[in-house]
C-alpha cells in the first residue's frame, strides 16, 4: 500500500497561533480538514509517498516535527492504534425514526416556516424529471456549498438505484427537492438541493423541507425509518449538527478510518483539541471524545447521543502533560 502524504503549516483558526501537521487522506478530506483547522491560509511544505510501514515510522517518530498527525486508512490494515493516538470514524451515519419527532425547538421553527411559506410537496419517479432535479437543483447546490467537491462521476449513480423524487413548491414554483433512494434496509434520503443553488431559499424552508415533507410522505406508505445519510465525525461539524436535530439515532461507516495522533503541547493543539469534540473508537465502540480544563467542564449530556456508547471526557492538562 502507498501512502501519500502532505506537511502542513498555518494557524490556527481560532489562537491565531502556528500548527504543522501531518496529512494523508482524500483530496476532499484535505479541503475539510484545513477548513476546520486553520484561518485563511496555509502552506504545504512537503508532499510524497511512502509505503505504509515506512509512512508510519516517519509518522510515529516524528520527523517532520509535527504538532498532530492526521491519516486516513482502510481499517482491514494492519495498523495497530498506540498510546496518545485516536481512531476516529470516517463518517457519521444517521437514522430518523418514523413520524418525526417535532420536539427540538430548531425543528419546530423550520415546521413554522414551511408552515409560513405555504410550502407543500409533490412525488414522481419521472426519469426525466430527476435528471432535470440533479441538474438544475443539487448540482448547483454542491458547487455552491462545497466548490472542492468532484461531482462528475456521481451524476449519474441514481441509475443503479430505486429512486422516487420529492419537489418542495411554494405555490409558484418547486424551490428545492429530494432524491429518495430505496435501499434493502429502507428509504434513503439521498440527495437534495435548491434551486439554481441558491442558498437564499435555505432561510424559507426549502431544505428543511425535504426531510420534513420526505419523513411524511415516507411514514404515509408504510416506512418506518429513514436514512439521513453520512456526515463528518467532528460533533461541530455543521452538517451532523443540521442532521442530529431532527432527532436520529447515530452509525458509523466502519470501512475507513482517520487516526490522530497528538505529538506535543501548544496553544494552537489546545486550541483545536477544545473546540472540536469527535467521535472515535474505544475498545470497539464508538465515543464522544471531548477535552476539558478548569474553564470549561465536560458535560456529558450535551454530547450523549442515540446510538453513542459513552463519552470520554479526557483533561486536557493531564493528556497533553503525559505525551
Amino acid at each position: 500500500m502507498t501512502v501519500r502524504w502532505k506537511l502542513i503549516q498555518g494557524y490556527e483558526k481560532r489562537s491565531k497561533f502556528p500548527v504543522k501537521i501531518l496529512f494523508s487522506g482524500s483530496d476532499s478530506d484535505f479541503v475539510y480538514v484545513t477548513k476546520m483547522i486553520f484561518d485563511d491560509g496555509f502552506k504545504i511544505l512537503l508532499q510524497g509517498k511512502f509505503t505504509l510501514w515506512f509512512f508510519m515510522l516517519v509518522a510515529r517518530s516524528n520527523i517532520f516535527g509535527c504538532d498532530l498527525m492526521l491519516f486516513q486508512y482502510k481499517r482491514d490494515k494492519s495498523v495497530s492504534i498506540k498510546k496518545n493516538e485516536f481512531q476516529l470514524p470516517l463518517w457519521i451515519g444517521q437514522t430518523v425514526s418514523l413520524p418525526l419527532s417535532l420536539g427540538n425547538e430548531s425543528v419546530k421553527s423550520d415546521v413554522r416556516t414551511i408552515i409560513k411559506n405555504n410550502l407543500s410537496y409533490r412525488v414522481t419517479s419521472s426519469k426525466k424529471h430527476i435528471e432535470k432535479f440533479l441538474d438544475d437543483f443539487w448540482v448547483p447546490t454542491v458547487k455552491k456549498r462545497y466548490p472542492e467537491k468532484n461531482i462528475d462521476e456521481e451524476i449519474w449513480q441514481w441509475k443503479d438505484y430505486e429512486c422516487e423524487l420529492l419537489l418542495v413548491n411554494d405555490g409558484a414554483d418547486d424551490i428545492s427537492g429530494a432524491l429518495l433512494r430505496y435501499d434493502q434496509g429502507g428509504p434513503y434520503l439521498w440527495r437534495n438541493g435548491l434551486k439554481n443553488g441558491d442558498l437564499s431559499l435555505w432561510k424559507t424552508g426549502g431544505i428543511a423541507a425535504t426531510y420534513y415533507f420526505s419523513a411524511e410522505y415516507l411514514f404515509s406508505k408504510g416506512y418506518q425509518s429513514l436514512y439521513l445519510g453520512l456526515a463528518r465525525a467532528f460533533l461541530r461539524d455543521g452538517l451532523f449538527q443540521y442532521k442530529k436535530k431532527w432527532g436520529g439515532v447515530l452509525s458509523c461507516s466502519n470501512n475507513y478510518a482517520f487516526i490522530l495522533k497528538i505529538f506535543r503541547d501548544s496553544n494552537g493543539i489546545r486550541h483545536f483539541l477544545m473546540n472540536n469534540p469527535f467521535f472515535s473508537y474505544s475498545k470497539g465502540k464508538i465515543c464522544s471524545s471531548v477535552f476539558y480544563n478548569e474553564s470549561r467542564d465536560c458535560d456529558e449530556k450535551t454530547y450523549h447521543f442515540n446510538g453513542v456508547d459513552g463519552v470520554k471526557c479526557i483533561n486536557i492538562d493531564e493528556f497533553l502533560l503525559n505525551l
